[in-house]
């Protein structure tokens, strides 16, 4: 019985050991997620500000409440590939836009709509596909291409 006490004993102390090392691996891999989040805000940013020099738009206009045509289709894009792209969290997205994640959401909902009606039927009618894929190029990703249509 002795035997079998000192053995839960033993095996006690090393599942204490076992949940401190488990406890500082969760901290050190909550910091490297916190890490990675900052670095493609950051990347996010340098895009935006990239988009903005490269089609003469202020930053500022981007991120009002501005909604002519240019402005949303270029602002909607941008949530559509800092979601999707860069995974970001609607909330951050909404940080960059001065918008709440509820408008990020219809952002990424209308350009999603276009891209399936862009590779479904080939229509492109609010010029969405034209201005995510002039985004894409300066930002150096895949554009969206569309299917053959019968």
């Amino acid at each position: 019985m002795e035997n079998i006490l000192k053995e839960i004993s033993d095996k006690q102390d090393e599942i204490d050991l076992l949940y401190t090392k488990l406890r500082r691996s969760m901290r050190l891999h909550k910091h490297k997620v916190e890490l990675l989040n900052a670095q493609k805000l950051n990347r996010a940013l340098a895009n935006l500000n990239h988009i903005c020099e490269a089609l003469d738009l202020e930053k500022s206009r981007i991120c009002s409440k501005e909604r002519s045509r240019d402005v949303l289709t270029i602002r909607q894009s941008l949530a559509y590939i800092y979601y999707i792209e860069y995974g970001l969290s609607l909330v951050s997205i909404g940080k960059i836009f001065n918008r709440d994640h509820a408008t990020i959401i219809n952002n990424i909902k209308r350009v999603k709509d276009a891209i399936w009606l862009y590779e479904k039927r080939g229509v492109d009618s609010s010029n969405t596909i034209n201005s995510l894929n002039t985004i894409c190029e300066l930002i150096g990703i895949n554009k969206v291409k569309t299917q053959a249509v019968s």
